[in-house]
């Protein structure tokens, strides 16, 4: 990868838009340049409902950023959510050999395994409006033998990819490009945003045992787990901090802004934790007198709500997936997840041990400390995840040319022969 590189992450959610510069050392570090945190108009729960609000939104975050950077956004990979958002597991199977030889799997055997997942996947009723955003590969099956990382180099008659399928709306995917279009910019890549984040906020271990990642953003909370190392199920929930703010505004007569500016200050998940004759002051609408309202009424908004959006994260993961398998516990991230005692709460909702989910920065240099917060955990983990697809990508095209180079498929093939006699 071409060091001097400049790479954008843009995570656009409902209330907010992250926007973090970085640029590629010599040694493939990251050195974050510029950052910028904006408020989000014209998308709800993903989706844009005001495409020139949303596109001043954008191009607001990367101004921003881009004067911090001193330099200009290029190469934008974007990070999204919404109900729009449909995954499933998936088969991809191919054979290798027609005759009574297995052949050697070379990385176009894994590139074309894949290939018929996803197009497995696009002639089924009810996706014909859906893009694949993602496909990704859980392990691999070689003539019966399971539980394949890395099937590359080895030998057999035919191959099976599991594979973990991500879709999104057509028109979604489109009107978001088309916004960062308008900015004056292009995307490079769209990722799912609990993906993104899991790059951020767990690491091998967890990801191996078994985990939980929930993203509660403004709009929707985001589900992903994973197990031996590869996400096994996603889902997004259309309910978030927006939902919180909304209720605070609606229950205590006040504006939205005063109702987040609570909730962020005075926010509690657990309503017991508060002292029952507290009182605060409550900010009127358009001029209204202020009202006095006990703390603990206010709390007991902000917890039905954050337990209605972790039950209902339980009981989907547990229609879905095994809970037993999860050993590792569950992580929260997002904005939402600093609500004071949040992790308590959802410790007593799914029974395991629970986290909060801030960002891992040891890889990055540069402005680091800025992003010491869960709510930088989707543009944090894109930079990651760019990071890694680019090594990806240029290991398969030296893999490739190797398999295609006659001389070197000679080389190795006449050591395969002597190697008895060495």
């Amino acid at each position: 990868m071409k060091a001097g590189r400049i790479i954008t992450a843009i995570d656009i959610g409902t209330t907010k838009i992250c926007v973090i510069i970085a640029g590629i050392g010599e040694d493939n570090s990251l050195e974050v340049k510029g950052i910028a945190t904006t408020p989000s108009q014209g998308l709800v729960n993903g989706v844009v409902v005001d495409m020139l609000k949303a596109a001043k939104s954008i191009k607001d975050a990367l101004t921003e950023a881009e004067t911090m950077a001193g330099i200009l956004a290029k190469n934008l990979y974007v990070g999204i959510a919404g109900d729009h958002i449909k995954s499933q597991n998936t088969l991809g199977r191919i054979s290798l050999s027609a005759g009574s030889e297995p052949c050697e799997i070379s990385q176009q055997h894994v590139i074309d395994v894949i290939t018929n997942s996803k197009n497995n996947v696009k002639i089924q009723q009810g996706n014909e409006r859906l893009d694949i955003i993602h496909a990704i590969p859980q392990y691999y099956e070689i003539d019966g033998q399971e539980g394949i990382l890395n099937p590359v180099n080895m030998s057999g008659f035919n191959l099976t990819a599991y594979v973990h399928i991500v879709m999104a709306d057509i028109n979604t995917l489109r009107n978001i490009s088309r916004c960062v279009e308008i900015a004056g910019y292009k995307v490079n890549e769209i990722f799912l945003e609990p993906l993104a984040s899991s790059h951020a906020v767990l690491n091998e271990v967890e990801k191996n045992l078994g985990c939980i990642l929930i993203d509660i953003g403004g709009g929707t909370t985001d589900i992903a787990v994973f197990y031996k190392g590869s996400i096994r199920f996603s889902a997004v929930i259309p309910l978030g901090g927006t939902n919180i703010t909304h209720d605070l505004s609606i229950g205590l007569h006040t504006s939205p802004q005063n109702a987040e500016d609570i909730k962020v200050n005075l926010g509690n998940s657990l309503a017991n934790e508060i002292e029952t004759d507290r009182v605060i002051e409550i900010e009127g609408i358009a001029g209204r007198g202020p009202k006095n309202k006990k703390l603990r009424y206010v709390v007991d908004i902000i917890e039905a709500r954050m337990r209605e959006i972790l039950e209902g994260a339980y009981r989907l993961l547990n229609e879905q997936h095994e809970l037993k398998m999860i050993t590792a516990g569950l992580t929260l991230t997002g904005g939402a997840s600093l609500l004071k005692n949040s992790e308590i709460l959802a410790e007593e909702v799914f029974n395991m041990s629970t986290k909060i989910g801030y960002p891992d920065l040891s890889r990055l240099s540069g402005h680091v400390d800025w992003l010491d917060n869960p709510k930088y955990a989707t543009s944090v983990g894109i930079l990651y995840q760019v990071m890694e697809l680019l090594e990806e990508k240029k290991t398969r095209i030296q893999q490739i040319k190797t398999n295609r180079d006659p001389f070197l498929n000679f080389f190795r093939k006449l050591l395969a022969n002597f190697k008895d006699y060495f």
